[in-house]
């Protein structure tokens, strides 16, 4: 119940201009399930033109836009918001979803749209050194940790398949000429679209959540999926547990963090000091999804997990850039401040929407963290947006499971 309330409490607040889109999405998800491709389009275009720049769901509100345009027969339009996505590169390839979405089979042939999905092939990612023998990858949808020494190249996702080329490329910068082991984060497309092929070489480590999902449909959104991924691609080995592995001599510590997904893990690189989350850390959450079976088992976890690392440590999430240890430490405080405020609410017998109102009467704060949000960089973010008080019990959470990107419920998609 806890996590119900987390999940599906949405901004009330619905005038101020950095939540307008919201509006439009609703009503855009509205028309979509009416089947009125008319209004779909209207509302969607709406959504995508208020959003914020650089928000982390931008890209997917987009894709709305152009699908809704294709509905409607609307080349131009359609492949102009496609290549706005693709150009802002907030999360560019997931316009590599188009091809298996029915909306656009009116446009499919039009040479405007072969052009555009054609754009993968040219891409290049960047390469930046961390600490150690680790490199982040970025620009393939996702992060990618690179770690090299003379056993080999140790992968951390993979980012969309369409990257695969860019990927290659950008290894043989740091001299790997192939992928020795592939540790897959989650069952999402943004981190294990390349498994097929890196399958075929690597040794492919994951949790078993993400092998059983592995095995199904990849469901983008409701209507939109991929097939289920090749015996190939699937994990030659299953971590459940805690676990360390020594790799060219450093020891790497891999820790089941399930929340976002049934399939979460997480890893730590001790001597060159970098950590990759997963998307159990998102830096544009102001608190983290902990998960529908034990929220408080998983930030105690990753708290436990976090107290191991050196303070120095970089820490990489999903998405977004770099942080140090007490941003993490920031969203789980938040996190934990927002499910005391949530079950209290429940406990006195309060609807979800009169719950998101009190939270911005009371303006909700972690204890001992001013009113403005959990750190300075996240204040600054929140302030950009228009969000007098911080509370995060206002927030849809980026990304939770079986929800849309932006939390709105999606029926049976698992895309997040």
């Amino acid at each position: 119940m806890v996590v119900l309330g987390l999940i599906l409490l949405s901004p009330p607040a619905f005038g101020q201009s950095g939540d307008d889109w919201r509006v439009h999405f609703a009503a855009a998800e509205e028309a979509r399930q009416a089947e009125d491709n008319v209004a779909y389009a209207a509302a969607a275009y709406a959504a995508a033109e208020a959003m914020p720049a650089q928000h982390l769901n931008r890209p997917f509100v987009q894709y709305h836009a152009a699908r809704a345009a294709a509905m409607n027969g609307d080349v131009g339009r359609a492949v102009a918001w496609l290549r706005t996505a693709w150009e802002e590169d907030i999360e560019a390839l997931m316009i590599s979803f188009a091809p298996f979405d029915p909306a656009f089979a009116m446009i499919q042939e039009s040479e405007a749209f072969i052009e555009v999905m054609a754009l993968a092939a040219q891409m290049e990612l960047s390469v930046t050194r961390l600490g150690g023998e680790v490199h982040l990858i970025g620009g393939a949808g996702s992060n990618i940790l690179a770690h090299v020494s003379a056993d080999g190249v140790f992968l951390v996702d993979t980012g969309y398949g369409p990257a695969l080329p860019a990927l290659r490329e950008a290894l043989s910068k740091l001299g790997a000429d192939g992928v020795a082991t592939l540790l897959v984060t989650h069952p999402h497309e943004d981190h294990m679209g390349a498994t097929p092929d890196l399958g075929a070489e690597a040794t492919v480590i994951a949790h078993p959540g993400t092998a059983q999902q592995m095995r199904e449909p990849y469901v983008f959104m409701e209507g939109v999926e991929t097939p289920p991924k090749p015996d190939v691609a699937m994990p030659d080995i299953e971590l459940s547990r805690d676990t360390t592995i020594t790799v060219g001599g450093e020891a790497i510590e891999i820790m089941p963090t399930v929340a976002h997904t049934a399939g979460d893990l997480s890893v730590y690189f001790t001597r060159s000091r970098v950590a990759h989350l997963g998307d159990a850390y998102l830096a544009g959450n102001p608190m983290m999804f902990p998960g529908n079976e034990d929220p408080d088992g998983f930030l105690d976890r990753l708290e436990g997990f976090l107290d191991g690392m050196h303070p120095e440590t970089i820490v990489v999430g999903g998405h977004e850039a770099p942080v140090g240890l007490d941003a993490i430490r920031d969203q789980i405080e938040a996190s934990r401040a927002c499910m005391t405020f949530v079950r209290a609410s429940i406990e006195e017998g309060m609807t979800l929407e009169a719950t998101a109102e009190q939270s911005l009467v009371t303006g909700v704060t972690p204890r001992g963290m001013p009113s403005g949000g959990a750190n300075r960089k996240t204040r600054g973010r929140l302030r950009s947006r228009s969000r007098p008080t911080w509370s995060p019990c206002r927030f849809r959470l980026l990304r939770p499971a079986c929800t849309h990107p932006i939390g709105v419920p999606a029926g049976p998609a698992r895309r997040s």
